[in-house]
């Protein structure tokens, strides 16, 4: 498998597995939920799940793998693109809408900042107008003809001219005081109409400010939502021709499917072959009065590596060709290096190299129940361990690789008994 293929982001190829390989159900929602902590394990999630993605692709062709995992990223990209085109077309009715409310507002301020300047006009003209006249009257008055002085109201002419002196006198009086009233009044709410028309100028200035950054977000997301429409369309378009380059790969490596159940049926009778020799020899042993190298009792058995397991045992279909095919071991993702351990004491009776296992070392462990049992470790880098040498549980037989048919660094192990492939979770 090239390196391109090995070193795409994790994150890029999710969906795919939902599209391809929907037994894995894996979540295609993007990283924007939840907190810190869950993005983070969901992530993880993620990354783990596509090593299994790649492990299901051992045996085929690399540029047909390619060919595959290409579609595959954008099988992902496009519902990451139709929920960003539908984030992007949400933002702009967002926007759009407080454009909307934005604009109203600034335009019932500037009624009422029209209003409050007709009323504080209004006001102060109607303040200028009894201002005059209380100057006038007092001009009027510092001249010697304005109100009558109280002391002369009484003085000369008839009883009835006092009477009317005195009466003319108060509602002079009483009109002064009234003016005085009206202004101190006319005054107060002018006062307040100004007070009222600053507020709403700064209320406007505001709202202006508000009303441009809104059209930035309103225009950005405008432009948002047409490029995202547009990568949609790209990928559909992208999607189409992937599809019609993996169809056209398939018939071109169609023998492939082929070879790899032929490999799968030679390996088989490779182990079956291996185990009736080791039988023979272990009997040979026995009847000699000498005890078997091992008998497993089903217990004290160790994981070849401390790597979480996946990719179990079983029959499972094959991502490009839909066939059904034993997977005769399990998989632990791996860096390429880790040391494996013997997952139980024995001796080594095979270390070989072949297209399908890369570098692999078998173990003999002993019978067990009438059966030999041996265990396998393929795709390894290098061995530790030459043929004939014992081992124990836990010591190091090799080192975590990729040679063979592999897509990723990681170890397949397989457990046999009598040279047939059994689950691995039976013993360990």
């Amino acid at each position: 498998m090239t390196d391109r293929l090995l070193r795409r982001p994790l994150c890029v190829l999710a969906s795919a597995l939902t599209v391809l390989f929907p037994l894995l159900a894996v979540p295609t929602t993007a990283l924007a939920e939840g907190s810190k902590d869950d993005k983070i394990a969901e992530r993880d999630s993620i990354e783990q799940q596509l090593e299994d993605l790649r492990l299901e692709l051992d045996g085929v062709n690399d540029d047909l793998a390619d060919t595959y995992m290409d579609l595959a990223e954008t099988e992902l990209l496009i519902p990451q693109a139709q929920d960003a085109l539908d984030d992007a077309r949400e933002e702009l009715a967002i926007a759009e809408e407080e454009d909307r409310e934005v604009g109203e507002r600034l335009s019932k301020a500037q009624d009422e900042e029209k209003e409050l300047e007709d009323e504080v006009a209004a006001g102060q003209d109607e303040v200028d107008r009894t201002d005059d006249e209380l100057a006038q009257v007092a001009l009027s008055a510092y001249k010697g003809a304005g109100m009558p002085n109280p002391a002369t109201v009484f003085v000369g002419g008839s009883p009835q001219d006092t009477v009317d002196r005195t009466m003319n006198y108060r509602l002079t009086m009483a009109s002064q005081g009234s003016r005085l009233d009206t202004l101190r009044t006319d005054q107060a709410v002018s006062e307040n109409s100004a007070d009222r028309l600053t507020a709403v100028r700064e209320e406007i200035d505001d709202l202006k400010a508000e009303a441009e950054e809104t059209l930035e977000r309103k225009t950005q997301a405008e432009q948002d939502a047409e490029d995202a429409k547009q990568e949609l369309d790209d990928l559909y378009a992208q999607q189409t021709q992937q599809r019609d380059d993996l169809e056209d790969k398939k018939k071109q490596y169609e023998d492939d499917e082929q070879n790899l159940e032929s490999r799968s049926s030679s390996l088989d009778d490779e182990i079956a072959e291996l185990a009736r020799k080791e039988r023979e020899r272990e009997e040979s042993r026995g009847s000699g009065g000498a005890q078997p190298a091992v008998t497993p009792s089903g217990s004290g058995w160790t994981r070849p590596v401390g790597e979480r397991l996946n990719s179990n045992f079983g029959w499972r279909v094959h991502p490009i060709y839909r066939t059904r095919r034993l997977h005769a071991g399990v998989d632990f993702p791996s860096a390429c290096g880790v040391p494996v351990g013997a997952t139980q004491s024995g001796r080594v009776i095979q270390r070989t190299y072949n297209r399908g296992a890369g570098n692999k070392i078998v173990l003999s462990h002993g019978i067990h129940n009438g059966k030999l049992i041996t265990s396998s470790y393929h795709h390894l880098q290098g061995f530790a361990l030459p043929v004939g040498a014992s081992v124990s549980a836990g010591q190091t037989v090799g080192y975590v690789g990729t040679t063979g048919s592999s897509t990723g660094c990681h170890l397949h192990f397989e457990i046999h008994e009598d040279g047939n492939a059994v689950n691995p979770a039976k013993y360990i």
